[in-house]
């Protein structure tokens, strides 16, 4: 039974009045990063194309499916739309308004994430360190999906956990919830959601009955959840452009056949690359106190900590 009154109860008694001044400091730093000279930085090519549809969905009802045209999820184009309100005379700080509240949403999913894990005190440094990460701060501040994406990672992978530790139904339906809106993003979510089927390795323990028992208990709601997120993302087949999405994702995407042509093409490159854009976009010193996080993780919790890894 829902009652709202015993859920206030149990957040006082979890956070003190120290907790919520902490909090506060945090949301300050968070929009003070996000917010000042918002719209300063020069319009990126792409942000400009989004704006636009955002622009043409909110006056004509008849487009609220216009990013498929270029196959591209429709979540941006609907979320910018209440922020071109706001801001009716100036789009370029209305669509980045989207980032910085998606932004948000992948700050509080940090929050959520390392309390629920580690507690209060890893909490407040993991929302630390989303605030001052190069990468977050950089595409908090555009009017990009990929802000969304980050958001969609974070609950996704925090869903999995909860979904198998729990192996509750309110918690699949509410899993399925976000991972539908999150297909509605980026086709890159499908990953997420692909590898949140790996989260029975956190429950594996000695006794193999029990074992089998928690995950088909697990599969079953995790069936449900693709359930639910599929039926959202199907909600654009109310668009007869649903197609060019399948289209769009050949263009970054190497088909089955031409992997099998070349499996090899591109790997040692990436190999090479991938280190360094982690490195220069978590400003160096991050990758270095992650490694040694997850270094102590794999002392602490092995099977939590290769599950983080297999995300990674």
């Amino acid at each position: 039974m829902f009652d709202i009154f015993f859920i206030w109860q149990k957040i006082k008694k979890l956070f003190s009045r120290k907790d919520v001044i902490f909090i506060v400091i945090l949301l300050i730093v968070y929009f003070i990063t996000r917010l000042i000279n918002l719209d300063k930085f020069p319009i990126f090519g792409d942000e400009g194309i989004y704006i636009r549809w955002a622009k043409t969905a909110w006056h004509d009802a008849s487009w609220r499916f216009i990013s498929l045209t270029d196959g591209r999820q429709p979540l941006q184009t609907w979320g910018t739309i209440p922020f071109l309100k706001l801001f009716p005379n100036n789009a370029l700080l209305g669509g980045r308004m989207f980032a910085v509240a998606t932004g948000l949403i992948g700050l509080t999913g940090i929050f959520a994430l390392c309390f629920y894990l580690f507690g209060k005190k890893a909490a407040y440094w993991g929302v630390f360190f989303y605030i001052l990460t190069p990468y977050f701060l950089f595409y908090d501040r555009m009017a990009l999906m990929d802000s969304g994406v980050n958001a969609a990672f974070i609950w996704i992978w925090f869903f999995s956990i909860l979904l198998v530790r729990t192996i509750r139904l309110d918690v699949a339906l509410i899993f399925g919830l976000i991972a539908g809106l999150s297909l509605l993003s980026k086709s890159s979510v499908k990953l997420f959601i692909g590898l949140s089927a790996l989260a029975p390795l956190l429950i594996f323990e000695q006794k193999k009955k029990d074992n089998v028992k928690k995950i088909i208990n697990f599969f079953l709601l995790f069936l449900l959840v693709c359930f639910f997120a599929i039926s959202i993302y199907n909600i654009q087949r109310l668009s007869p452009y649903m197609h060019y999405i399948a289209q769009k994702n050949g263009t970054f995407v190497r088909s089955f056949s031409q992997f099998l042509k070349n499996p090899m093409e591109g790997l040692i490159y990436h190999l090479q690359a991938v280190p360094e854009y982690v490195f220069i976009e978590s400003g160096y010193i991050l990758p270095f106190i992650g490694l040694f996080g997850l270094y102590l993780l794999f002392k602490k919790d092995r099977r939590l900590a290769i599950y983080l890894s297999i995300w990674l």
